[in-house]
Parts: structure tokens; sequence; C-alpha cells
């Protein structure tokens, strides 16, 4: 069977930080069958760094040659990171409230190490501005170093349970269900229509209800 090809300069940007995105880049992590990486390569991952603005177009194509080192770095931080955020969901998603393991916060460290304080629109911030194949997942990681910082930083979950999207809940009331409202929010309301409008011993011709196509 052919490979299908990348997504990663398609993949919605749901996260609302980069950081959170990077975890995104897994869809479906909760069902293994339809589960898909969109960072199966080295020109994947700088394809995507670009798409969300870690690396310009310049820096991606100087680190093209050390594409492998980019994405084994990167896939490294998304899975800690996927697990932390799994962690403070299923604590209620206020970050203050969950500490940051320490292979994260080594990797904070390490990042701000090698970063600058540098003046911005919104101040002063850290900058990572040497490049090599770190320098995309210091960068991430600075992402993650100001979220963390945020007063009442919350983080969400898909409602979806196959879904497994994160992303940083900024609402006052911190009510946010879905990933995306289009894509796993309609596939509820068309579930949960057709749960109301057929037996119980129905089907959707097809395709299983739980499994509707989505846009992703």
């Amino acid at each position: 069977m052919p490979t299908p090809p990348s997504r990663a300069g398609s993949v919605r940007l749901v996260g609302g930080r980069a950081c959170l995105d990077l975890v995104n880049t897994v869809s479906w992590r909760g069902d293994p069958a339809r589960r898909e990486d969109h960072l199966a390569t080295g020109a994947d991952a700088l394809t995507w760094l670009v798409r969300v603005g870690v690396v310009t177009a310049a820096e991606s194509a100087r680190l093209r040659p050390d594409g492998g080192r980019v994405l084994s770095s990167l896939v490294g931080v998304r899975e800690e990171l996927a697990a932390y955020v799994d962690a403070a969901v299923d604590a209620g998603g206020a970050l203050r409230e969950h500490p940051a393991p320490a292979a994260l916060q080594d990797g904070v460290r390490d990042a701000i190490a090698h970063a600058a304080l540098r003046p911005g629109p919104d101040g002063h911030r850290w900058q990572v501005a040497a490049l090599d194949p770190r320098t995309p997942t210091r960068r991430i990681l600075l992402d993650v170093h100001d979220l963390l910082g945020l007063p009442g930083a919350r983080v969400g979950r898909c409602a979806d349970g196959d879904c497994g999207w994160v992303f940083h809940d900024a609402g006052r009331r911190g009510a946010r269900r879905w990933c995306s409202s289009a894509d796993c929010g309609n596939r509820h309301r068309v579930r949960r229509h057709y749960a109301r409008t057929h037996p119980p011993e129905g089907d959707v011709p097809g395709a299983a209800p739980g499994r509707l196509s989505g846009s992703r």
C-alpha cells in the first residue's frame, strides 16, 4: 500500500500555542487504527515548523541537511509534552496545579541557557537565535515556558476520546469542549442526531457512527 502524502503543511492548527499544536501533529491518539503521525520525516518537521512560525523559510533551508536530527529532537519533546498535558487535563486542566515533569523542566532550562532576553511588542522575551538542529525544539520549549508562566493557564483535551488533540483553554470559564466545533464537535452532533432518529440496532450505511469522516 502506498504511503499517503504528508499533511504537515495542512494539518489544522487548533492548539492556540505552537507547543500544543506540536502535540497535535499526531491525529487520533486515542484510536490506534486511525492514529496518524504528521511528522514522519525531517522534511515534514521543517514544513510544519515554517508553517507555525518557529523557523523561517531561510532557516529551514539551512537546517535541511540535518532534518533527521531536527525531527528526532522535536518528536522527543512532543511526546513528553503530550504526556504532561494529558496528566494536567486529567487533574482538572490548571497548569499551576500540575508541576511539569523533570525532563520537560530540564529541556526548558537548556532552552533558556541558549537564549537571550530581547525586547518585543509584548515586552522582553527569551529568544534562541543561534541555529543548529536543536534550535526549533528549544524555541518550542520557550513557548512551553511562556505558557506555564501565564496566570491561570489551562489546557483542555477534545471531548472526542479518540481525537486526543489538545488546546490552550483561554476562555474565562474554561468550558471549551472540542478541538474544533466544525470537526469533532460536528461529528458529535451528527451522532447525537442519528441516535435520536434511528433505533438502537440501526447503523449508518457504510460507516460506524463513531467513525464519521472528518476534514482534519
